[in-house]
């Protein structure tokens, strides 16, 4: 199924101060639930109701799964990247050495 894209003049005209968006998913027997208009959503700078924090958590670790044979290797990566705000220049100078070893071998995802 294709999305349904019409012409949004009250959409275009938020834009940039956010991202307007609307879900409309239309279920068996016809009946539509709609989002509404959301000008913020989850990952957008001026979003204040997103949990961001847990939010990067879950893609990191995702991300990690992609790339790490084994979840230690992954835990101490995404860590990193959890603490990084308080790291030190050392430390963050040093972000990315780790046992490329402990990476999983796959073809390329982008071709």
């Amino acid at each position: 199924c294709s999305p349904d894209l019409p012409d949004a003049p009250e959409f275009d005209a938020k834009y940039p101060d956010g991202i307007p968006t609307q879900i409309d998913i239309t279920i068996k027997g016809g009946e539509t639930i709609s989002s509404g208009m959301v000008m913020y959503p989850s990952g957008h700078a001026r979003n204040t109701a997103a949990d961001l924090d847990n939010i990067l958590l879950h893609k990191n670790k995702m991300l990690g799964d992609i790339v790490f044979s084994d979840s230690a290797a992954r835990e101490t990566f995404v860590n990193r990247l959890v603490e990084m705000e308080s790291a030190s220049p050392a430390e963050v100078a040093k972000l990315y050495e780790f046992d490329w070893n402990s990476m999983r071998s796959h073809h390329c995802i982008d071709g």
